[in-house]
């Protein structure tokens, strides 16, 4: 009974300090509450917060090619869109133009000009015996050198004086005086040939890039060629075609 009545004194002189206590205590705990009924739930949402998704972006390395516009890609390797069940057709290619045999064709226009004549038409260019003949694939002799060699036309013996006329129609090609063959009078004619007229008289009655017909006066034998001087009188006469000699006898002697 003692302590019980100690313990009432106690309370009894301090009671107003505990009283002061559980008041203190009461507004603080009142004031935790107030707070906490103020903070939003960990399982909730803020009201006006506004969550944004980022998603992960890949490396455009990574991610596969796949051009842009049909334009860049080449016609040739785009495949036809073909629905299903319907036929593919095949690519239009063109093909070559096959020429009607029936048609017109474009032939050239015969030409005025008469063909080239495969063999020259001649005559003597004087009359007279052959004194040396011609001779390329064999050596000869000659009188004025005193020795052996090949010949690239055909000696006629004539006077000197004779009258020398050309062999075929054609056009003076060049008159020259040769230093082995002397004077000389060249004329071209059809089909690559050209006839050489040597050891003429100085005196030649044509004239470079005159006309003449086969027959026609050209000169006369004369004694200008060095090279024969050894020989008799006569005319040296060549044949040439596309300036490869021929045998003169071969013209003269169809």
């Amino acid at each position: 009974m003692k302590r019980n009545h100690k313990l009432l004194n106690w309370i009894a002189d301090r009671g107003y300090y505990i009283a002061l206590g559980v008041c203190v205590l009461a507004v603080g705990i009142s004031a935790i509450l107030f707070v906490h009924s103020l903070r939003p739930a960990r399982t909730e949402a803020p009201e006006d917060t506004e969550q944004q998704l980022v998603l992960p972006t890949l490396s455009d390395t990574w991610l596969p090619h796949r051009p842009s516009e049909t334009k860049d890609v080449p016609a040739a390797v785009m495949d036809p869109i073909v629905k299903p069940g319907a036929k593919p057709t095949e690519p239009v290619r063109d093909e070559p133009e096959i020429a009607d045999p029936s048609a017109p064709t474009d032939a050239p226009a015969p030409s005025d000009t008469p063909a080239a004549p495969a063999r020259l038409q001649t005559v003597t260019p004087l009359e007279g015996a052959v004194s040396q003949p011609y001779s390329m694939d064999k050596l000869c002799y000659n009188a004025t050198t005193k020795d052996w060699r090949t010949h690239a036309g055909l000696d006629i013996a004539a006077p000197a004086g004779t009258v020398v006329q050309a062999a075929a129609a054609g056009r003076v090609q060049s008159v020259y005086e040769d230093a082995m063959l002397g004077q000389t009078v060249a004329i071209q004619h059809d089909g690559g040939f050209v006839t050489r007229y040597s050891n003429l008289d100085p005196e030649v009655s044509v004239f470079v890039g005159d006309t003449v017909e086969a027959g026609q006066a050209i000169g006369a034998v004369g004694k200008t060629a060095l090279l024969e001087i050894g020989s008799e009188s006569h005319l040296h006469f060549a044949v040439y075609k596309n300036n490869v000699p021929q045998d003169p006898e071969e013209f003269l002697n169809p």
